[in-house]
């Protein structure tokens, strides 16, 4: 049974709401007041899953179009969502851009979610189980502030329902104190051992202690830099992961790249923790694959009216197709599809990893993958190679198993005559493999390139489409962060906006 089958939808929130409950944050009664046992805490804990939803609805304008592998489909168009496609795909948001604040609104909501169980966690009479629901709401805390923390810097350290008159005066938390409570939750779970490997079957899609190490270890190589601690305490964790994952030796041992997506194998062996969706008219579905899928396609690709959002760039295009065999080209995207009607191709761009058959409109099956075993293989091979100062045959096998599993030629150590030479073969395996899953644009931002990758992107790789908008600009520093939103400011303006904005 999928986890959330049964939740009743969650609205939209307008601001931070409570969890599940539809009650003002800043409403008096505590949690106390209304969540008497596990079954009450059990509930909000799934609100905050279900909260999800709204954030990543929202999460692939806020990374995969700002990175260099998607754009906005159409250029120069008068209408107002594609505007703000278009500011976040050139990365020249504005602070009162809609869907920048739609993201953070989501994102502290999930926050409010996650604080809600925290707070009414010891009603719990069983320890083990207590320790479970504070440890899934740790999780997904961390998880919210680690991308928000990565996309604005400073921003509100919230971690118990605040006043309004807190609220109105309250500042941002810089960024090192952000880091210090992610690693506090995570670290929490880990050394507490408060979450299990996994669960039975009706609960998968919880999360595990597998997958609070696989994110502290990310959090520890973004933070950190190699030959400090915890940089080396990543490499540890990751490798205790990979093992408990079954211990791949190559890509034969991996789940076939095709079947980690599909809606047939869900919650398999290579998803280490995803946002899900269900089918079904609950208010539970996916919408990917309408806001993704082509333009007037007919009912031939998906039914409905698809907005054919997060665009393959033709940059990310050409690289996969240095390897035309490459096993994740079909299931990333497509450019052509075939019409019924007239019995012949369609060309036409656009993802598919997310793509499956419905019956009502962004009323998918597909679960979003968060974390996955592709993912920690690779950030394994990177731990190996920054750690040792060379690319290692470890650091090379493991580089090679997506690679395997995709069916394109492997590397051979002696491929790489230095460590420059290792990063951007490594580099360009994670955007491959990671593709359209919101990674490249954080990946960028850990590496410190983010600016010159995108600019050259604009200005030189994508230069054919970009150049009908007359004249676009090399982006500063400054823009790979967001602004903090305008509702922000107009309700506390002594709030410190980021530079440039």
């Amino acid at each position: 049974m999928k986890l959330l089958k049964y939740l009743l939808p969650i609205v939209a929130a307008a601001g931070l709401v409570a969890c599940e409950m539809d009650r003002e944050v800043y409403s008096e009664p505590g949690v106390d007041g209304y969540v008497k046992d596990a079954a009450g805490v059990n509930s909000l804990l799934m609100g905050a899953y279900g909260s999800m939803h709204d954030v990543l609805y929202y999460e692939w304008a806020m990374t995969e179009l700002r990175s260099d592998n998607t754009r906005m489909r159409i250029n120069n168009s008068s209408s107002s969502e594609t505007k703000l496609i278009e500011q976040l795909d050139q990365n020249t948001v504005l602070s009162a851009h809609a869907w920048v604040d739609r993201y953070w609104t989501a994102a502290y909501h999930a926050i409010a979610c996650t604080n809600d169980v925290i707070a009414g966690v010891g009603v719990v009479d069983d320890p083990t189980l207590r320790a479970q629901y504070e440890g899934e709401a740790r999780f997904l805390r961390a998880l919210n502030y680690f991308n928000l923390v990565r996309l604005w810097g400073p921003v509100f350290k919230v971690t118990r329902k605040l006043s309004p008159e807190e609220s109105r005066v309250m500042q941002r938390t810089s960024s090192d104190e952000i880091y210090a409570l992610i690693e506090e939750d995570l670290t929490g779970i880990v050394d507490g051992q408060m979450l299990p490997e996994s669960y039975p079957a009706a609960d998968r899609g919880r999360a595990t202690l597998l997958a609070a190490k696989a994110l502290l270890a990310k959090v520890y190589m973004t933070y950190y830099a190699p030959g400090e601690a915890p940089y080396a305490a990543a490499k540890q964790l990751l490798a205790e992961v990979i093992a408990a994952a079954g211990n791949p030796q190559s890509g034969q041992d991996l789940v076939p790249y095709e079947e980690v997506f599909s809606i047939r194998n869900e919650m398999n062996p290579e998803i280490l923790f995803a946002v899900r969706y269900t089918a079904g008219n609950k208010g539970l579905g996916s919408p990917f694959g309408g806001l993704f899928g082509p333009l007037n396609n007919g009912g031939n690709v998906i039914i409905g009216s698809p907005k054919h959002y997060n665009y393959p760039s033709d940059d990310l295009v050409s690289v996969f197709k240095k390897n035309p065999d490459d096993k994740r080209i079909a299931v990333s995207f497509s450019e052509r599809y075939w019409n019924e009607t007239t019995d012949k191709w369609v060309m036409a761009r656009y993802v598919t990893k997310y793509l499956s058959p419905v019956l009502t409109e962004y009323d998918g099956e597909n679960d979003w993958p968060v974390i996955r075993l592709g993912d920690v293989l690779l950030l394994y091979a990177e731990a190996v190679a920054e750690s040792e100062g060379t690319p290692t045959p470890e650091a090379v096998r493991y580089l090679n198993m997506t690679r395997e599993r995709a069916g394109i030629p492997a590397y051979a150590p002696t491929d790489f005559g230095s460590m420059t030479q290792f990063r951007a073969a490594l580099r360009e395996e994670r955007r491959l493999e990671l593709a359209f899953e919101n990674q490249r644009f954080f990946d960028l931002k850990r590496w410190g390139i983010a600016t010159e990758t995108i600019n050259t992107y604009l200005l030189e790789k994508e230069s054919t489409f970009y150049s009908a908008y007359g004249y676009v600009k090399a982006i500063q520093e400054w823009q790979t962060a967001l602004p903090i939103p305008l509702s922000v400011i107009n309700i506390n303006p002594d709030v410190a906006q980021n530079v440039g904005y």
